[in-house]
């Protein structure tokens, strides 16, 4: 029986985030077949599960120390397929496939502005804990555009127009490539009166999002998508408050 070293371990730590970011890419790829197969709402719900994979595939990464700059440009690989081409070819199909080429461009256009989004984040990548985003993330937007497809079908059909679509994919494409800053996960932890506040609102969102996420997920995703304009217009020298010696929200 083969003996457990340290360099096995070391192999381990590094292969299992790319694990997490295979899966993000297995969901991208079944959203795409379910576009393809008519199966709009379980595709959204595909890309919305690839969010959760990309979310842990780097957590994983910085709690095992595996953080890498392959894991960067393996998870931006993924990220393009999941929340850049999967997203778009699902609004289309949803509501700008009756707008011939237009249609055609606006999906475009949501492609391109995330692929520059990801090439601009592996130029000043790091593999320490961000402070902030600088322009709204990928895998924000496509969620924005996933869930909207849910809410119609689930809340409001009256929602389920092409102007509404158009003006969502315009506004999370600005958004991606824009200088805005946008918030980071918060830490969960209860070390102190303002961290167990925010960690309380956190964790009541998400029992929220876990009981009605038809509901609640794309309300979410239009109050982040604003967020970013709003701090940096109405805080223009916005200072991230230092705790222990780390940036945080």
């Amino acid at each position: 029986m083969a003996r457990l070293t340290s360099r096995n371990i070391r192999e381990v730590k590094r292969i299992v985030p790319s694990l997490f970011t295979l899966g993000n890419l297995l969901c991208g790829y079944l959203a795409v077949i379910n576009v393809i197969e008519g199966a709009l709402t379980h595709a959204a719900w595909w890309i919305i599960i690839a969010g959760f994979f990309d979310i842990l595939d780097g957590k994983i990464a910085r709690m095992t120390g595996a953080a890498s700059g392959f894991g960067v440009e393996f998870d931006s690989i993924a990220d393009v397929i999941s929340f850049g081409i999967a997203p778009a070819v699902l609004i289309h199909q949803y509501s700008l496939v009756g707008a011939g080429n237009l249609g055609y461009f606006l999906g475009f256009v949501f492609v391109s502005a995330g692929a520059i989004r990801l090439a601009r984040f592996n130029l000043t990548a790091t593999t320490g804990r961000k402070t902030h985003f600088t322009g709204m993330p990928i895998p924000s937007a496509a969620g924005v555009l996933s869930s909207y497809i849910l809410f119609c079908e689930n809340v409001r059909g009256d929602f389920a127009t092409f102007d509404i679509a158009v003006t969502l994919v315009i506004l999370t494409s600005i958004a991606m490539v824009s200088q805005f800053r946008y918030g980071v996960m918060p830490r969960i932890g209860f070390g102190g009166q303002r961290e167990t506040i925010v960690s309380t609102m956190v964790l009541l969102v998400l029992v929220s999002v876990i009981k009605y996420p038809d509901e609640i997920f794309f309300p979410m995703g239009i109050l982040y998508l604003f967020s970013g304009p709003v701090i940096s217009l109405t805080v223009p020298a916005f200072n991230f408050v230092t705790h222990r010696g780390h940036h945080r929200w």
